[in-house]
């Protein structure tokens, strides 16, 4: 069996998937034999953000998975090698899954790499996470009808348990107004507008790195389709676990201002978990007091012994992306100010890219995920090259700077509202039930004629 130099991209999202496309193009000028080891734990790539429309509108799902071999080809030997697994542990050098793959040379579960890109992303919020339970309180799907976790199967099996459950309410209950809960709540109410819909936010306002105006326009979609809104609210976690119930059979739960709520089906909205537990099997000091790795402006994970204030300003480089990636499921409620960063990496042969990574106030989104990707694969085909340069020689490695905040909402089905900076919002009067994920299809290298190409 030939022997490689491994760079492994942790995570096949947004970030990893953007990474594996630099790394796989570069490794081939490279001298040696280098090859890219790409791991996810899912057999498809999730487009996430279609995951809030599918769990509501039926006969779509199917769509929001993608294979893998438009950009990354299993039966290609040599440069680029995909594995599905989930990743137990992480050392300075190596990482360990949780099977072998001796067929491509690894009798064992650990794998030694150069260089590593984390980009495990995070967790999604409970009402469309599909690793986690079912909204009809079943622990998971049933594995001999849906398929592994992490299959299309699976994932398919898991959108229609929400679309049944949700479909049955009479009442629901959308906690959180980042994205995630407005594109809920809207696309709920208007798939039914007979049900009692309720949006409760604990702000003043929608999107608040956002203009007045786009929390203008989320208001005026949310009382045109009736859904109850309730700004400046939070839910009393302990009235939800106890689990009360009216004379109707609905839940009922109180605020923290002694408000009382009541609905058949309550969807917590409340954002996403980081997946940084990987990174403690190496350092726990590597992650910041958000949960998210420290990064230098390099993507190199930082050392949290030496921090600085970094108030760099440079205007943002442009990059070009799918429309699609410039929506986001929950804005992060983040201060203005630029957080302390590491002035020096701690591992500077590992990088870290996307929603895991503390990026110095990007807004979590697939964009910039997309983009810190690419950033952090540049910058290890750098290291790579300058393996065999003389000290005056070595390149210099790339900088990262946020690009603005960038957003899209869907407001129901046929309307919806951007805005990217400063510039002034954006309203959409022309809705697709499906998000156009063949734009993604297509952007993931395959050819989509009609939705028959989208099933495999």
């Amino acid at each position: 069996m030939q022997q490689y130099k491994n760079i492994v991209v942790l995570g096949a999202a947004y970030g990893g998937q953007a990474a594996a496309k630099i790394l796989a193009e570069g490794v081939s000028k490279l001298s040696g034999n280098w090859r890219v080891v790409v791991i996810d734990r899912n057999t498809h790539f999730n487009h996430v953000y279609a995951f809030p429309r599918f769990s509501v509108v039926p006969g779509h799902e199917f769509k929001a998975f993608i294979r893998y071999d438009g950009t990354m080809p299993c039966d290609k030997p040599g440069g680029l090698l995909p594995l599905t697994a989930s990743i137990l542990s992480l050392s300075a050098h190596s990482i360990t899954l949780d099977r072998a793959f001796p067929e491509h040379g690894f009798p064992t579960p650990e794998i030694p790499f150069e260089y590593a890109i984390y980009a495990l992303g995070g967790s999604l919020p409970a009402p469309v996470n599909l690793w986690g339970p079912r909204l009809d309180a079943q622990l998971q799907a049933d594995p001999k009808a849906a398929g592994i976790l992490g299959s299309k199967p699976n994932g398919m099996e898991w959108l229609k348990c929400a679309q049944g459950v949700i479909g049955k309410a009479r009442s629901v209950l959308v906690v959180g107004g980042g994205a995630l809960g407005i594109q809920l709540a809207t696309d709920i109410a208007d798939v039914h507008p007979k049900k009692r819909v309720t949006l409760v936010h604990s702000r003043g306002r929608f999107m608040p790195r956002f203009s007045q105006e786009m929390h203008d326009e989320i208001i005026r979609s949310l009382d045109h389709l009736n859904v109850n809104v309730h700004l400046n609210e939070r839910i009393d976690l302990k009235s939800a676990a106890e689990r009360k119930t009216n004379d109707k059979g609905e839940r009922v739960v109180l605020t923290e201002s002694g408000k009382e709520l009541a609905a058949d089906l309550i969807l917590m909205c409340t954002g996403q978990k980081v997946n940084t537990e990987v990174l403690t099997t190496l350092d726990p000091s590597l992650l910041a007091p958000n949960g998210r790795a420290r990064v230098t402006r390099t993507l190199q994970l930082g050392s949290p012994d030496s921090m600085k204030l970094d108030a760099s300003a440079s205007p943002a480089p442009h990059v070009d992306t799918p429309a699609s990636l410039a929506s986001q499921l929950d804005a992060l409620q983040l201060d203005s100010q630029q957080p302390a960063s590491p002035a020096s990496p701690a591992y500077p042969q590992i990088f870290a890219a996307g929603d895991c990574a503390d990026a110095f106030n990007a807004l979590c989104a697939g964009h910039n995920a997309y983009y810190q990707g690419q950033l952090a694969a540049r910058n290890v085909l750098r290291l790579a090259r300058n393996q065999e340069k003389p000290d005056d020689e070595k390149e210099e490695l790339e900088k990262y700077e946020p690009l603005p905040p960038a957003i899209k909402v869907s407001l129901g089905l046929n309307r919806g509202v951007m805005q990217s900076g400063n510039d002034p919002i954006v309203i959409s009067e022309k809705g697709y039930i499906d998000l156009q994920c063949a734009l993604m299809w297509e952007f993931h290298g395959h050819k989509i004629t009609c939705d028959d190409d989208m099933r495999d």
